[in-house]
């Protein structure tokens, strides 16, 4: 018999060819794994699966099996149930628990009713005596190789239509040009920090943001220059806010941030922060950096402090943003002051 090692090698180097050619849109060849101490009967196999293409590597022990079985997908293992170093049972479990979809088809030269029965309930595609007979071998893995195929291409149409679902909720909750939560969503998010909020007394803090003098700049520069604002300012608020926090745009040029367990002190903080960094940005305009800088204008509210419900927190800090444009925009208008 050829030696395993050398075998096993030559196998690694026709997969890297196979997975090649499946690239390029051709049918991928199956992977077989033969574990039995009998190297006899191992080369009889081999011989048979190569003559109907199947890429078959060899352990002559369980736990070498295993090994293999760790660092490479097969589609078929052909298994002798009494092994020197593992109960055949106990390798199906284990090989199992590492590839699920792998089929496994015991053989036995002391056949016994009770082990064909335990072969069958742990998970085993069919239990063979020796000597194999080529036919029944084939026949037997054509069958389980159909009910792979078809287990693993209802996974896929599975997984496909959660990745799809999951894709129009995010465009659902999403505005499309910044990214940040839509306005419908907005109110989805405030709504569930105030149930906690309102139950424990945590404090939340509402501010409502908009862009000075925005009409002037889509004016003077054009739209698609004012939305690269939009989406340059969306991504600088996500940057200077935590992780628990919602920035949101709530509609046009004006923003909403949502920030979970902050009072009003710690808000004001915020506030500066973000008009700080907003008046340092450098805003492109197609190919250049504009000289006049783009400003924002906030309006805070707190609850419990300025408010009792939703309602009430959207109403005064939009109160407090108009408060902050009367007052000459660039700044913030909060109840503390």
């Amino acid at each position: 018999m050829t030696n395993n090692n050398t075998y096993v090698l030559g196998q690694v180097l026709d997969r890297e060819l196979d997975v090649e050619e499946d690239a390029r849109g051709k049918k991928k060849r199956i992977h077989a794994l033969i574990v039995d101490q009998d190297e006899e009967n191992c080369q009889i196999l081999v011989e048979s699966f190569q003559e109907v293409k199947y890429f078959t590597d060899v352990a002559l022990t369980g736990k070498e099996a295993i090994e293999m079985a760790k660092e490479f997908f097969y589609n078929i293992a052909v298994v002798e149930i009494s092994l020197e170093d593992m109960n055949g049972l106990d390798f199906i479990r284990v090989l199992k628990g590492i590839h699920p979809d792998t089929s496994v088809i015991f053989m036995t030269g002391s056949p016994s009713l009770e082990n064909s029965v335990d072969a069958l309930n742990a998970g085993a595609s069919a239990y063979l005596v020796k000597p194999i007979q080529k036919e029944k071998l084939m026949y037997h893995i054509t069958e389980a190789l159909e009910r792979q195929r078809s287990i693993i291409e209802t996974r896929e149409l599975l997984f496909a239509e959660r990745r799809k679902r999951e894709f129009y909720q995010y465009l659902s909750i999403r505005d499309g040009l910044t990214d940040l939560y839509n306005h419908r969503h907005f109110h989805e998010l405030l709504n569930q920090e105030m149930a906690p909020a309102s139950r424990y007394g945590y404090p939340l803090s509402l501010l409502m943001v908009d862009i000075d003098n925005f009409k002037k700049f889509n004016d003077l520069y054009g739209h698609p220059a004012g939305d690269n604002v939009l989406v340059q300012i969306g991504k600088l608020f996500r940057q200077n806010c935590r992780q628990l926090d919602h920035v949101c745009r709530y509609g046009g040029e004006e923003f909403a941030i949502i920030t979970p367990e902050t009072n009003g002190k710690n808000a004001v903080h915020l506030a500066k922060r973000l008009l700080n960094r907003v008046r340092e940005m450098k805003i492109q305009v197609y190919d250049s950096t504009i000289e006049e800088a783009v400003t924002i204008s906030v309006g805070l509210a707190s609850f419990p402090v300025d408010g009792q419900t939703k309602e009430d927190l959207i109403r005064i800090a939009d109160q407090n943003l108009l408060q902050a444009k009367k007052k000459g925009k660039n700044c913030y208008c909060s109840p503390l002051l």
